[in-house]
């Protein structure tokens, strides 16, 4: 209704949008969840059904390390600059935390995907995670023990086991030190995408553990610290980002420079060639999808997604 009555007045309206329709789709399926769990068919729950549902709640509130990257457009320089930071020769040993930062909708985790997919980083790094570091929205435990808790399961430790230390050997402190002991002698590769928590704790995420400090008393000592490990942080907000990595690590991403990348986004979301192989408007329909979308990925795809939607079904 909001793109029918304003039309696309900035890449921010687009962003309002896609985060209600977001919410919208969000509220359809756990509507539809708890009809299923109430009406359950002929006696049997339709658990399939709730489990699709879930797992579409994960996918589009929580980012993952997959991407199609033959529909990204525009992040070529950036992956060579972040590549270069990650296996530097001088620093292999050395440990790295690098944070990349920008707007909403910029492409600050598709630039991580690009990047954790990139065949000679998956060469020099092992193991290499992903975790998303936004709350769950099924999960009401304290940000910094499920994050933790992520972490382990990631690195291949049994969730009955991850309770376990938690339970038995001193909560937070005992996963952590869990954790150091998954990590310590490998040059391993954490993508902490999404950081929003402020607190202090995740901060100075090159620490090291040292007498007068408790394993709980910071995120950074359950990541060691000699052997070439690489910790890339996501973040809108660079004051966040500067406090965790050091303001001598951040890396600013910019709005898309080049024309046609926002074209071949706003294409590849409208899925109909016919359409758009040759319109008589063209060159005047280019430049409007350029101006409206500010050089935001996110807000070209939506405009595609939205011009898909109003195509005759």
């Amino acid at each position: 209704m909001l793109t029918r009555k304003h039309g696309f007045n900035s890449p921010e309206d687009l962003l309002t949008i896609n985060r209600i329709r977001r919410e919208l789709n969000k509220i359809k399926r756990e509507l539809k969840a708890t009809k299923d769990k109430l009406q359950p068919n002929n006696g049997v729950s339709s658990t399939q059904d709730k489990e699709t549902s879930l797992q579409h709640t994960e996918i589009s509130r929580w980012t993952t390390r997959v991407v199609d990257d033959s529909k990204v457009y525009g992040f070529d320089d950036n992956v060579v600059s972040m590549e270069k930071l990650l296996l530097e020769k001088e620093s292999h040993d050395r440990f790295k935390a690098v944070g990349i930062v920008g707007r909403e909708g910029i492409g600050k985790t598709t630039l991580c995907q690009l990047i954790f997919n990139k065949a000679e980083v998956k060469n020099n790094f092992l193991p290499r995670i992903w975790v998303c570091m936004a709350r769950h929205p099924d999960d009401d435990e304290d940000p910094k023990l499920a994050i933790v808790k992520r972490m382990l399961v990631q690195l291949g430790v049994e969730k009955k086991m991850v309770n376990f230390i938690f339970n038995e050997k001193s909560g937070l402190q005992g996963l952590l030190c869990a954790l150091y002991q998954q990590l310590v002698g490998k040059r391993y590769l954490i993508v902490l995408d999404d950081a929003r928590e402020t607190d202090s704790w995740y901060g100075q995420l090159d620490s090291c553990l040292s007498r007068d400090k408790k394993w709980d008393d910071g995120f950074a000592f359950g990541l060691p610290k000699g052997d070439g490990g690489r910790v890339i942080v996501t973040s809108r907000n660079e004051e966040l980002a500067k406090m965790m990595v050091g303001e001598e690590n951040i890396h600013r991403l910019l709005p898309l420079s080049d024309p046609e990348s926002c074209w071949k986004i706003f294409k590849d979301a409208v899925e109909n060639d016919l359409i758009l192989s040759n319109p008589p408007n063209l060159e005047d329909l280019k430049l409007e999808i350029n101006q409206k979308c500010g050089g935001l990925p996110l807000a070209a795809k939506m405009m595609g997604q939205a011009m898909q939607e109003e195509l005759p079904k």
